[in-house]
């Protein structure tokens, strides 16, 4: 027959899979937390764990540390502690000594009174001799026995009451304490003093209910658990901020194991050329973790995408780069800009791996965030238009003076000069050092590098199409070429799908091949070439938004005049929200393809006599203007 489950707080337990810690035992309800994760709480009743633990689910793992006695710890005694056991000890030795196991009780109290005298203590009872010897014994002669015991139960406080006065305290804290909006302690020790007392008054007077003291009433609200209050007051984002844990992580034992990739919205309003205000700017960055080397970032108005990050991503592997190459493993969160295909499979290809963190656990990654830690603090606070990260009466949008230039060339100037050059207490020399160290000594492998043609063919998107009509359609597009027609009648019998790749940032041409034989590409050209050149699939997207909007059918006069009223409204923007939207156009490359203004060049009067022949009657002030249309 097992034995009853009893819960200690202290003890290590294995619950569904997962390392537990038994945290706290209020009434029915145990409170466990992770042994791996800061942000696992877990709060489960007592007769569930019983269930768990009779079918198998709840395993003890490990003892409760020092259960018979919490404090006999002689290092972790309090003075007052120590000078009692101390004292105790004195008046208890000699009468060990003489008698052992005896205690006659006149000779004992004449003994007491002797080594009072000579101590200046006061001379104890004989009964607490004889208690002192008891436990003095029991233990094995140890003198920790000798400590006072606490005075304070092991319960908590509300405990000790009534049940019916348990819960009207529990209906109080809930209704009144456990909301967003709380009120004070005072109020709500008025509030449960009242609900007793209304509670009495229906009840006869052999059975009133006992109404605690205002202090005990308010240690018992202090003794409410700090992370179920927050959970109530704050929400759990915060809540479970306070309760944060770490431990140290492992160091890579080579360059480039290990990468860790994030993205972090800057606390500083920018501006334009103009000085018109635009908004915040959007870091992502990724660090090698054993050196601590930034060695890919993206500065834009974008905000987290899968573009971005591949931007990031490319930088980091570009053969220019010094302090780039290929790794291992990327860390990073389950962001939209991270948890998509196309990164996965392009890091793939590539012979890497990518690994996401455990949702809402940022720890998981702790060597980029404190790197934007680092960056925020000792920069972006410092600079005009910060927002701080938090409320401030700073009028940060009246104060921005910096462009998207100005704080990519600060950025890339910290990054090079401070940061990298700085010392770090967890590599115990700077960043650049580290990887000097490690190039020294390296005796592996190269480190991987692509030239840029190299990445843009990685970076390509692919989809198959089946061809129509000697086109290839996609989303509104269209490609045609003779390899379409070639591809398509090769084997003969039902028409099969065509490979296609094609650049997110270029539409006007793409590339076919035989799923078969990928080897073989031909290249094929937008059938449009006054829509899709130059354009980008981003452009693409708004275009056909706005056909929506206006009912239109998706054709290609149509779209191509909703792309010129677009770039127009985005050329034209005279609002914050405008200003980014055309920063945004102009990163993705939206305006590439726009042929430039004319230049109006004027000549002076020996250049236009060199090259035109004038009447007679021409007048001396005459100027000629030539249109330059030179891109």
């Amino acid at each position: 027959m097992n034995k009853p489950l009893k819960i200690n707080i202290g003890e290590h337990y294995q619950y569904c899979g997962s390392d537990y810690q038994i945290m706290d035992i209020r009434g029915d309800c145990v409170q466990l937390r992770s042994l791996t994760f800061s942000n696992q709480i877990v709060f489960q009743t007592y007769e569930r764990l019983v269930h768990a633990w009779q079918t198998g689910g709840l395993l003890k793992t490990q003892e409760a540390p020092f259960t018979p006695r919490m404090n006999l710890i002689a290092d972790a005694l309090s003075p007052r502690q120590q000078a009692i056991m101390t004292k105790r000890l004195g008046f208890l030795l000699p009468v060990l000594e003489q008698w052992g196991g005896r205690l006659p009780r006149q000779a004992v109290l004449d003994l007491m009174a002797g080594i009072a005298a000579q101590t200046g203590e006061a001379a104890p009872s004989y009964g607490a001799v004889y208690l002192w010897k008891k436990a003095y014994l029991a233990m094995g002669e140890n003198k920790l026995a000798l400590v006072p015991k606490p005075r304070r139960a092991a319960l908590h406080r509300v405990f000790s009451l009534p049940e019916e006065v348990q819960e009207l305290i529990q209906i109080n804290v809930d209704q009144l304490y456990f909301t967003r909006t709380p009120c004070s302690k005072t109020e709500l020790t008025d509030a449960i003093i009242c609900a007793i007392s209304a509670s009495n008054e229906s009840r006869s007077p052999y059975h009133q209910l006992p109404i605690p003291s205002r202090s005990t009433l308010y240690r018992i609200i202090t003794e409410l658990d700090q992370y179920e209050t927050d959970l109530h007051q704050q929400g759990y984002r915060l809540a479970i901020k306070r309760q944060k844990w770490s431990k140290k992580c492992p160091q890579p034992l080579e360059r480039f194991d290990l990468v860790e990739g994030d993205t972090h919205e800057l606390d500083v309003e920018t501006c334009d050329q103009k000085g018109h205000l635009i908004g915040r700017l959007f870091l992502t960055a990724l660090i090698e973790v054993r050196s601590r080397m930034i060695v890919g970032w993206d500065l834009s108005y974008n905000p987290p995408c899968a573009e971005k990050t591949l931007r990031a991503l490319k930088h980091s592997l570009l053969s220019e780069n010094l302090y780039g190459g290929l790794a291992r493993r990327y860390r990073v969160d389950n962001g939209g800009e991270f948890v998509n295909a196309r990164l996965k499979s392009t890091l793939q290809d590539l012979g890497s791996d990518v690994t996401y963190c455990e949702p809402g656990n940022p720890d998981q990654k702790p060597h980029i965030e404190s790197f934007f830690k680092t960056w925020t603090t000792s920069i972006v606070h410092c600079m005009r238009g910060t927002t701080f990260s938090g409320p401030n009466p700073y009028d940060s949008e009246k104060n921005a003076i910096y462009t998207l230039k100005d704080v990519k060339k600060c950025f890339q100037n910290w990054l090079e000069s401070v940061y990298h050059s700085s010392f770090h207490s967890g590599l115990g020399m700077s960043p650049r050092e580290a990887w000097d160290e490690d190039q020294a000594n390296s005796h592996g492998f190269a480190l991987k590098k692509y030239s840029e043609d190299d990445l843009n063919r990685h970076l390509l998107c692919v989809t198959y199409i089946t061809p129509n009509g000697g086109r290839l359609r996609f989303k509104g597009l269209a490609w045609t070429g003779p390899a379409v027609s070639y591809l398509a009648t090769k084997c003969p019998g039902k028409r099969k799908s065509l490979r296609v790749l094609y650049d997110l940032c270029e539409l006007g041409h793409a590339w076919v091949c035989d799923p078969q034989q990928t080897g073989h590409l031909y290249e094929v050209k937008a059938a449009d070439l006054l829509y899709q050149t130059g354009l980008t699939m981003h452009l693409h997207q708004l275009i056909k938004t706005r056909l929506k909007i206006r009912k239109q059918s998706m054709n290609y006069c149509a779209a191509r005049e909703a792309r010129v009223q677009i770039l127009r409204e985005i050329a034209n923007a005279n609002t914050k929200g405008q200003r980014k939207r055309r920063q945004i156009a102009e990163e993705y490359g939206d305006f590439k393809s726009i042929p430039a203004s004319p230049t109006y060049i004027a000549l002076t009067k020996d250049e236009r006599a060199a090259e035109y022949h004038f009447h007679p009657d021409t007048p001396s002030n005459y100027e000629i203007v030539v249109a330059n249309h030179a891109t």
